[in-house]
Order: C-alpha cells, then sequence, then structure tokens
C-alpha cells in the first residue's frame, strides 16, 4: 500500500513539474521576418486598448537590420498618455516624427542610440519634447527591431519598448497635443 500511494506522489510531482515548466516558458515571439524577437510587448498599459490593425502594423514592423520594430501590437488611446521624443533640432517639425517612449528617455546619447536602434544619419538626438496622445490615436507599441546603418553601424535587436505614432508633421495631422519642449537633451 505504501509504495502505491508514493508511486502516485512521483506520477503526481512529475504531472505538476510539467505543468509548471509548461506556464513559465515565454511564448518566443519573431518578427516579420520569422526572425527571433528580444522582450515582449506589454499586455496591459493603462490608458491604451489593444486593436489588431493591420496596416498600422505593417508601417512600424520591419524586417531585420531594416529598423523599426520587431514583435509590434496596435492600440488605441483611451487616455491622454505623456509620450517622450528625442529629435534633431535642426529639423524642428521632426519634433513630431513618428518615434516615441512612453517613458522619460534618459542618457548617455549613444546608449539610448543603441538600445532604441537609431542610426547617427537620422537624429542628432539633441532635443527632447513630451506630448499627451489624442483620445481615439491609434498607435503600435513594440520591441526595437535591429538595424544596419548608412555607415556600417549595426545596432542589435532590444527589448526597449517604442511607441509608432503615423504623425504627418508636413500637413500638420498630428495624434498628439499639449506638447512642452523639454530643452536640450541629454540634460547635463
Amino acid at each position: 500500500m505504501l509504495s502505491r500511494t508514493r508511486a502516485i506522489l512521483v506520477v503526481c510531482g512529475i504531472l505538476l513539474s510539467g505543468c509548471t515548466s509548461i506556464v513559465e516558458t515565454p511564448n518566443v515571439v519573431a518578427g516579420i521576418d520569422g526572425d527571433r524577437c528580444v522582450g515582449f510587448i506589454p499586455a496591459v498599459v493603462e490608458g491604451l486598448a489593444p486593436t489588431n490593425n493591420g496596416s498600422l502594423l505593417a508601417k512600424a514592423q520591419l524586417p531585420s537590420e531594416k529598423g523599426g520594430m520587431c514583435a509590434a501590437q496596435s492600440f488605441t488611446a483611451v487616455a491622454p498618455i505623456k509620450v517622450y521624443r528625442v529629435y534633431d533640432a535642426k529639423y524642428p517639425k521632426s519634433a513630431y516624427g513618428r518615434w516615441w517612449a512612453l517613458s522619460l528617455p534618459n542618457g548617455p546619447k549613444a546608449e539610448y542610440r543603441a538600445k532604441n536602434a537609431i542610426c547617427a544619419s537620422w537624429s542628432n538626438l539633441d532635443r527632447l519634447v513630451s506630448c499627451k496622445l489624442k483620445l481615439g490615436a491609434e498607435i503600435v507599441l513594440g520591441t526595437t527591431q535591429s538595424v544596419k546603418c548608412d555607415d556600417g553601424t549595426i545596432f542589435s535587436k532590444t527589448a526597449e519598448i517604442q511607441v509608432f505614432l503615423p504623425n504627418d508633421a508636413q500637413n500638420d495631422a498630428l495624434l498628439v497635443e499639449a506638447c512642452e519642449d523639454k530643452g536640450p537633451w541629454p540634460v547635463m
């Protein structure tokens, strides 16, 4: 009788440990080219409701070494969330570009550039602006895709979450409002 009880306990232990490993093992997320992404998109973000906007995702998600996002999810703003953008002060309209962050960016500049895979030829990254998303704005959150820059620099994929806003600053079609110039960046 004792050996039967012991056998049942061993089988239950094996079954339970199998379930535990399944629960603890996260799904591997692949980009649009099938290559593995780094990190995960938050399932819940206060003020954002998940959507399924394939055309918007297609603008944000790019293949490896092309920049943009690797893993991505589209959302609609249901509250005025603050977003941040580091841009090139030589181009004032670029303050309202398409690539933003949910948290206040901090330096040093080289580290920020690497975490977000931003080629030096794209931006000098020397000024900061914060804005609030307009209610109903459709955006994409995603992990950072790798990029091969024109100068040969390669930035790897990272778990850094980026925000893609389909702003069109040239035509004053912006998904942000209540913007504040935060001045030179990084703050020394």
